[in-house]
């Protein structure tokens, strides 16, 4: 067999997955992100406004990757509130990229592509990639995860100076430094090592270029304390234990029964996992618990603790950060579920097929469900008419 057939059989799976994702990602976060709604949302305009000048990104440079996109984009002469929604999109894509990598590291291609279509397609999703907000960035935990597996396999001096790069920018998102502390705190033989293996010159190289990019954000922070506890996920107002322990009760139920009336953000009170999500999810639950207590296990349930303590306490940290991390397990219990099935007919092709096409027709009503209430239940709901009401200025 020549070079360039052995390619292209071993190829054409990653490539056709590749524009098969591309594809569904432009349908469903930049197909009609202009006219879905009547108009923006007041929060719509508050982010550009708080993005469209560079003094106003110096004193507040919370969500600057974000801010700083949009800024640049004024500067080119798209004064258009659009230009918020066209960055979240392109965020959100860049997001369901690095889950898909992730997944299929973990369990797989089938499992991985399969899982990367419910989290692409989830109602929770596609608020966050189709609205004109910085939350999008909350959705860097997985960047978070992705790059330190990325740099302990990395060989290139230049993989550590991507890290020190993204670690550095994503201190300007809210409460990613503490996923940042846990992930390095897990991994610490790795990247330990990795740095010993470095040469001086570029450890000194690293810690001066940390320190530059995150200066705006210090400066900031010692000019107004807000910004450096925004920095870290925690309110200017604590507020009492009860108040913290009903924000966790509405994020628990939020999940999967009753959630938190936001138009915004919801139709109605809507979950974030419909049935078949939710069974998905306690199932990778109970794989991970009983099953592969790995390093893995302990960074999603250590993870997911994290956002639950910080969403609770009421700061900047939202639903967002939660959501990848329920759906990597959705996509644990999904591999589990075809795992289970291909070892019991392992040789039967009948059987196999059936099996497979049953789980991909619960897929494909669990996407109807989740595209349907948002293209089609929530725009058309009138709190959702009312709350997206304001035109370009």
């Amino acid at each position: 067999m020549s070079k360039s057939s052995r390619f292209f059989f071993q190829a054409w799976r990653p490539t056709l997955a590749v524009l098969a994702l591309a594809l569904i990602t432009y349908v469903l976060y930049f197909h009609n992100i202009r006219h879905l709604l009547p108009g923006y949302a007041g929060a719509e305009l508050q982010t550009y406004h708080s993005a469209a000048n560079w003094h106003t990104i110096w004193h507040d440079p919370i969500n600057l990757p974000y801010k700083a996109l949009i800024w640049l984009a004024v500067a080119l002469g798209h004064h258009s509130i659009l230009i918020t929604r066209i960055v979240a999109a392109s965020f959100g894509v860049i997001g369901v990229l690095v889950f898909f990598l992730i997944a299929r590291q973990w369990y797989g291609f089938r499992t991985a592509f399969l899982g990367t279509v419910l989290f692409a397609s989830s109602a929770g999703f596609l608020h966050l990639a189709r609205l004109g907000s910085p939350q999008i960035l909350q959705l860097s935990i997985l960047a978070i995860l992705g790059l330190l597996l990325w740099y302990l396999r990395a060989k290139r001096p230049l993989a550590g100076y991507v890290l020190v790069v993204l670690c550095a920018l994503l201190w300007y998102v809210p409460g990613m430094i503490w996923f940042e502390f846990f992930g390095l705190v897990l991994l610490r033989a790795g990247v330990i090592r990795r740095l010993k293996q470095a040469d001086t010159r570029h450890q000194a190289a690293w810690v001066v270029l940390f320190l530059a990019l995150i200066a705006p954000l210090v400066i900031a922070s010692i000019h107004n304390s807000q910004v450096a506890l925004q920095a870290i996920g925690l309110p200017t107002d604590l507020g009492t234990l009860k108040h913290a322990a009903s924000n966790l009760a509405d994020t628990l139920l939020g999940i999967g029964v009753y959630g938190h009336a936001d138009a915004l953000v919801r139709v109605g009170h809507t979950p974030l996992l419909n049935a078949i999500e939710l069974i998905l999810a306690a199932a990778g639950v109970y794989y991970y618990a009983w099953r592969d207590r790995s390093l893995r296990m302990v960074f999603l349930a250590g993870a997911s603790i994290i956002s639950l303590v910080l969403i609770a306490l009421g700061g900047l940290v939202t639903y967002a950060v939660l959501l990848p991390l329920l759906y990597l397990f959705v996509a644990c219990g999904l591999n589990h579920l075809l795992g289970q099935w291909l070892a019991v007919f392992p040789r039967n092709p009948v059987a196999r097929a059936a099996g497979i096409a049953v789980i991909c027709t619960m897929l494909f009503f669990s996407v109807l469900y989740q595209t349907r209430s948002y293209f089609v239940a929530w725009p058309h709901n009138g709190a959702t008419r009312q709350t997206f009401s304001h035109q370009q200025p």
